[in-house]
């Protein structure tokens, strides 16, 4: 007899957090069934990517929403899915061009509290590879590599009161972050895409960044499993918008 949506779910999450829903909502019984049938058994059973890409997306999903509460339940289910310590820590750090410093710093606390408790020696190894004498150039080339050579038309041709944003996004968005390990660019880039859909109301560096994830090799699919997987947690609206950017930048065939 095939399992019903309940039977999956629990199966789920008892491989990921060892026990029966620690997201429910205390005394809503049937607000918790609702989303966790929905999550662990309807977009776990859609969604094509790894049951690792999947968990590291919720940590994404979180740190750009700014609603780190559960982010130890999430950080937890990472480690027991194969996630290591150190592409959990790269994939916080990846949403902080985006997203903003405070956030990551709320999501890094709540990661060194899951590595504590399950003995993760800290600090991790650095993972950088660039200095200040050597950020801005490579920073560049990864631009260039990802979006080709009009990023040195739009840098040459800013205005001058505003060239420092194209310098900043050179050294610091893609020279400090994209230049590290332990991720490559395609899931940088994915990460990046699903930290942007979070935000809403970012549609044009969405569309751009959907056509980065196409450059750098990921695919529509790859871009509407990122989408599928943040739904629960970013809702229809800002769901919808990004599936209208996808759209645009690689229709469906």
């Amino acid at each position: 007899m095939a399992e019903n949506r309940m039977e999956i779910s629990k199966r789920n999450m008892d491989i990921l957090y060892g026990q029966e829903n620690p997201l429910a909502v205390k005394q809503e019984p049937e607000i918790s069934a609702v989303m966790q049938k929905f999550i662990y058994a309807d977009i776990s059973s859609q969604v094509r990517l790894g049951q690792v890409q999947q968990e590291l997306l919720k940590l994404v999903v979180l740190v750009s929403s700014n609603t780190t509460e559960d982010l130890e339940i999430y950080a937890t289910g990472a480690l027991q899915a194969g996630a290591a310590p150190e592409v959990i820590r790269e994939t916080i750090y990846q949403c902080t061009p985006y997203t903003g410093y405070p956030r990551t710093k709320a999501a890094l606390e709540k990661m060194h509290a899951v590595f504590a408790r399950n003995g993760i020696k800290v600090p991790l190894k650095d993972s950088g590879t660039v200095d200040d004498a050597t950020r801005y150039d490579k920073g560049l080339s990864v631009q260039v590599e990802i979006f080709g050579d009009a990023i040195y038309k739009m840098n040459s041709s800013a205005p001058t009161d505003q060239k420092h944003f194209n310098n900043y996004l050179s050294a610091n968005c893609f020279g400090d972050y994209y230049t590290r390990q332990v991720l490559d660019l395609r899931q940088r880039e994915l990460i990046t895409f699903t930290a942007i859909a979070c935000l809403g109301g970012c549609e044009p560096q969405l569309k751009a960044h959907a056509a980065a994830n196409i450059a750098v090799g990921n695919t529509r699919q790859d871009l509407l499993d990122a989408i599928t997987v943040a739904l629960p947690y970013i809702g229809y609206p800002r769901t919808l918008n990004a599936l209208s950017c996808i759209n645009e930048i690689v229709p469906a065939k």
